[in-house]
């Protein structure tokens, strides 16, 4: 398949990138700052942009069998990132002619995420929530084909491809995944799609 890769330089980008080059893939990495993919810069086509543009994304977008983001700026405080960056996706695809998207949200962003995930929802995240949210609609009020992956506590722990995957909710007690894992389950929803416009919770 033909994949192209937002937030490439990010941890589960970079695992998307390494895995989806085992898997036999031919990837693009859309990124600001290239020098930062290190080595796998040699091993895909890298494509240097602002992600805040949609006339850049639909041209470079168009082509490809599906967009696997992994944008995710870690600011905790009140901004409209990502939601300007989910309408410059969806406006990109539609230039582009591309139909499949995947991104990655969050875990607090479901009804249902235990005691103590709402009190972080309410403190930690609250100047964030809103603009995940904000991402989130930007896609799903389009006609795209798009999959939404909320991911609770990610790690840096390996690839286990022992996770769990539920569409609309959080697998129970499920507090952790690993980036790894997150990819893993991307590469395979792109391969062989059965979460076309749905929420899905991740979790170890």
């Amino acid at each position: 398949m033909k994949l192209l890769v937002l937030g490439a330089t990010g941890g589960i980008g970079r695992e998307i990138l390494r895995q989806g080059l085992e898997r036999g893939h031919a990837i693009t990495a859309f990124v600001r700052s290239p020098h930062r993919l290190d080595d796998l810069r040699y091993r895909v086509t890298v494509v240097q942009g602002n992600l805040m543009d949609a006339n850049a994304l639909a041209e470079v977008f168009a082509g490809h069998d599906a967009i696997l983001s992994a944008f995710g700026p870690t600011t905790l405080r009140p901004s409209t990132l990502r939601r300007d960056f989910g309408c410059a996706l969806a406006a990109g695809m539609r230039g582009s002619g591309v139909h499949r998207c995947q991104l990655v949200s969050a875990a607090f962003l479901f009804r249902d995420i235990g005691f103590f995930g709402n009190i972080l929802k309410a403190t930690l995240f609250r100047g964030m929530a809103p603009d995940m949210a904000g991402m989130e609609a930007a896609t799903r009020e389009t006609d795209l084909d798009w999959t939404i992956v909320r991911p609770p506590r990610l790690t840096n722990g390996p690839l286990t491809k022992t996770y769990r995957a539920v569409g609309g909710d959080l697998p129970r007690r499920g507090f952790f995944i690993s980036r790894a894992d997150v990819a893993h389950f991307m590469l395979g929803e792109a391969e062989t799609p059965a979460h076309i416009r749905e929420i899905v919770g991740l979790a170890d």
